[in-house]
């Protein structure tokens, strides 16, 4: 009887395993990341469907950014994905036709702007967020807007390009474009539809000072985030403040 109450007392007073040898919790896996990048078709918007009076809004996701269009109204926002997480920014489409937006469109822009979740399911895209719900169909996929050649700038923001400046031609390639201006290297781009991201290149330029107008160049094209062609002679770059117009070289 001694020996088992002392073997009991023991095991009482012995002290706990330390925390190394305890069984560490199961640590989360994080959510996967599902790519929601192509074209969409709105479906249902915070539980109701479009209507014989409601026009079709379609979405095109990108690497970095929502696209979506109602006629000739956009909504453009750029994104960022971790796991079923989106952050979401405006972005500025340009310009648009003169009309009103619908009380469909109006609920739609505000819904798209709130989206903090996404989600597929069953071949459906989801994006949720404080406003309610967006659900879209798969649609046919859009070409991408290709511009590449040479250019040569005709209109700075609406106006001629200062007098006694060199004429300034671009050279747009699969991912970057590159200048006659020897003061500049050149910038890479990536593409997502009419958007880009502009990175300036690191290489060698010519010794000598840059021109106020060069400065002004260069200033616009780090901003730049929106090529458009029109009728393949015509190329629109944009900024946030500034649009340049360019007419293709031979």
């Amino acid at each position: 009887m001694r020996t088992l109450l002392a073997a009991l007392c023991l095991a009482a007073c012995s002290p706990a395993s330390p925390p190394s040898e305890q069984a560490a919790p199961h640590a989360a896996e994080p959510a996967a990341r599902a790519d929601l990048r192509g074209e969409w078709r709105l479906a249902m918007m915070n539980g109701r469907g479009p209507d014989e009076n409601t026009t079709p809004i379609t979405l095109s996701v990108g690497d970095f950014s929502l696209r979506a269009q109602s006629q000739c109204i956009a909504f453009w926002h750029r994104y960022e994905q971790g796991g079923d997480r989106l952050v979401v920014s405006r972005l500025n489409p340009g310009a648009m036709c003169a009309r009103g937006l619908t009380q469909w469109e109006t609920e739609f822009g505000k819904t798209l702007s709130s989206v903090d979740t996404a989600a597929l399911t069953e071949g459906k895209l989801r994006l949720a967020g404080g406003s309610g719900e967006l659900v879209f169909d798969p649609a046919p996929l859009l070409p991408r807007e290709r511009f590449t050649g040479r250019w040569r700038l005709r209109f700075v923001h609406g106006a001629a390009p200062p007098a006694g400046e060199p004429p300034l031609e671009i050279t747009v390639t699969d991912d970057r474009i590159t200048t006659s201006a020897c003061v500049f290297s050149g910038w890479r781009y990536r593409q997502d539809g009419r958007l880009l991201e502009v990175t300036p290149l690191a290489e060698p330029v010519c010794e000598r000072a840059v021109s106020p107008f060069e400065q002004r160049f260069d200033a616009f094209m780090t901003a730049l985030n929106r090529a458009t062609l029109i009728q393949g002679e015509a190329l629109i770059l944009d900024s946030p403040t500034e649009q340049w117009e360019f007419r293709r070289v031979g």
